[in-house]
């Protein structure tokens, strides 16, 4: 494989292993505000993150470059404390993040709404307080689902290209992810080094498939 492809390869599990820690942080902080949609902002932020799986994601990435370039209304912002999203790194960080937050949280939250109350009451009422409750008692009857969604999110991001294509721009030894590459190798040529990056990808979504499927088939003996 070119030089590209194998820098692809090593970008793409970067981007991967850091949107797995915003995804366990700040996706589960999200999963604890939105368990409870009793309120309007809620809602209207339940529906945001519902948005990029409705958007073509040319134009979800689209709208946030234009948010987050250097004199976007985000991208101003940080610009002057020296963060730079877009056409590097954390662009692209940010695109599998926003790409697949909404596959992290739904099936979280679905199934803590179905989550016996008497249990969520049991431990109101033994002082536990609703954080607690949620990290040390409804988290660990989650656990399968968990892995449900943290398994839809690795694939997501794994296969991201068009919200990653606008905000990271395909630069050579910078921000050309695996999906992206694959393009860039068709498009000049290379169709042996596509194949091989496709292979790659096939290989790994086979593995993350199976393990779901399994994973699902025992979901309902194991989820409280």
């Amino acid at each position: 494989m070119s030089k590209e492809a194998v820098f692809s390869l090593i970008l793409t599990l970067k981007v991967l292993c850091a949107d797995v820690i915003l995804l366990i942080i700040f996706g589960t902080m999200l999963v604890y505000y939105l368990m409870e949609e009793n309120s309007f902002l809620k809602k209207t932020v339940y529906m945001l993150i519902d948005l990029p799986l409705l958007f073509p994601p040319i134009a979800t990435g689209f709208l946030l470059l234009w948010l987050f370039r250097d004199n976007g209304y985000l991208g101003n912002i940080l610009s002057k404390i020296n963060i730079h999203i877009v056409f590097g790194f954390w662009g692209l960080v940010l695109a599998g993040f926003v790409a697949s937050v909404s596959l992290f949280i739904k099936p979280l939250i679905a199934s803590i709404r179905q989550y016996p109350k008497n249990i969520i009451e049991a431990s109101y009422i033994s002082g536990k307080s609703k954080f607690k409750t949620f990290i040390f008692i409804i988290m660990p009857g989650m656990k399968k689902v968990f892995i449900v969604s943290f398994i839809l999110s690795v694939s997501r991001i794994f296969g991201e290209v068009g919200i990653s294509l606008m905000l990271g721009g395909n630069i050579p030894f910078k921000t050309n992810t695996i999906s992206i590459e694959i393009f860039s190798e068709v498009f000049n040529g290379n169709i042996d080094t596509a194949m091989n990056l496709s292979l790659i990808m096939f290989a790994v979504s086979f593995v993350l498939f199976v393990f779901l499927k399994y994973i699902e088939s025992n979901i309902k003996h194991d989820l409280f």
